[in-house]
């Protein structure tokens, strides 16, 4: 976490923010750098107080997309395997998740897609790059999932909070700085990743401004708005990366390198899996050794101490994938990938 977010939310508590709520589409200092941002990073046009509010987390920004555009019966398009509160926040609003295979490269089949919009679907998500699967979407594919939005005028939740975390040159685009996509488009994104704050609990978006205020009444009546000195780091963090906006070249050039550690490894035991482009996941089929993900993620912490998550937790559609994470100091990736290694000889 840099050093300046985090005395920048002591500050604010030995002033007393603590001690007072923030407003509840965010403070607004927090808002116009958050506008700034989506400006100059993402191409995103959104006015800080009429297309931007301040959420309880990534999560938190999950949550107001979802109880802002959706009501029961109507249809979200995933692609499948993704992000597992998708399909557990969606029961709240009576939401049906319709699970849209990817291909075997793990991209979105826009094939699939096509034939799975009805009368009924109401959005279209994407998470880019891709927890669990580490999958950056390319710019034609974007390109042509918004082209469905369009044509079937529905809504597309862009959820980017791993955007910074590209490998191989790869650049992001945000689908809201796209040609006609501006209204339509729903862009989440959150502190936690960017800057290592997860336990600050702060996200935010960009919408419509008629999306806004009903996002605004959800969260007045569920929340009362979000922790306000965690903001005043936020406007640090924000001020970090609007002024240095190379400040995690580092960061992803280390995570890079663990990624391909980690990818060499897995196919040389005989699990294969795509290169990711983003993210720092791993999603390789077990299927070779004979048991499904669940099975394999239970034996594998059992026998030899180490945690995946079997890929059934993040679709139909992956029941004989794990998802591994390279978030760890390379030391104990090396490790957990040596007994990996053995718990399959052993199997």
């Amino acid at each position: 976490t840099p050093p300046d977010v985090i005395e920048a939310t002591k500050k604010a508590l030995d002033q007393g923010a603590g001690c007072v709520y923030a407003p509840t589409r965010g403070l607004p200092r927090f808002k116009e750098l958050i506008a700034k941002k989506f400006k100059e990073e993402n191409g995103i046009d959104a006015d800080p107080e009429k297309n931007i509010i301040v959420a309880n987390g990534g999560s938190g920004t999950i949550t107001l997309a979802f109880a802002s555009i959706f009501n029961p019966g109507d249809e979200l398009l995933l692609f499948s395997p993704n992000f597992v509160s998708y399909f557990y926040v969606s029961r709240y609003f009576d939401a049906r998740i319709v699970e849209v295979p990817r291909d075997g490269e793990l991209a979105p089949s826009l094939d699939s897609m096509e034939g799975s919009i009805t009368s009924k679907t109401k959005a279209i998500l994407i998470n880019s790059p891709n927890n669990p699967t580490g999958h950056a979407i390319s710019r034609n594919d974007l390109e042509s999932i918004c082209d469905a939005c369009i044509e079937h005028d529905l809504y597309l939740i862009s959820d980017e909070v791993y955007e910074k975390f590209l490998y191989d040159g790869r650049e992001h685009v945000s689908p809201a700085s796209l040609n006609g996509m501006g209204d339509r488009t729903i862009t989440l994104n959150a502190l936690s990743k960017t800057f290592s704050t997860t336990g600050f609990r702060v996200g935010y978006l960009a919408a419509s401004e008629e999306i806004i205020p009903l996002m605004e009444n959800f969260l007045q009546y569920t929340g009362a708005g979000v922790n306000h000195p965690c903001q005043d780091g936020g406007i640090a963090a924000m001020e970090l990366l609007l002024d240095n906006p190379g400040f995690m070249e580092k960061i992803i050039h280390d995570y890079e390198k663990r990624r391909d550690i980690c990818h060499r490894r897995l196919n040389e035991m005989g699990l294969p899996c795509p290169l990711p482009g983003g993210a720092f996941y791993e999603m390789p089929s077990v299927e070779m050794t004979g048991m499904s993900g669940d099975v394999f993620s239970r034996e594998l912490v059992r026998n030899k101490g180490v945690a995946v998550v079997p890929g059934g937790t993040f679709g139909s559609h992956s029941r004989n994938r794990v998802r591994i994470s390279y978030a760890l100091p390379e030391v104990k990736l090396v490790q957990a990938l040596n007994r990996m290694e053995a718990f399959i000889k052993a199997s």
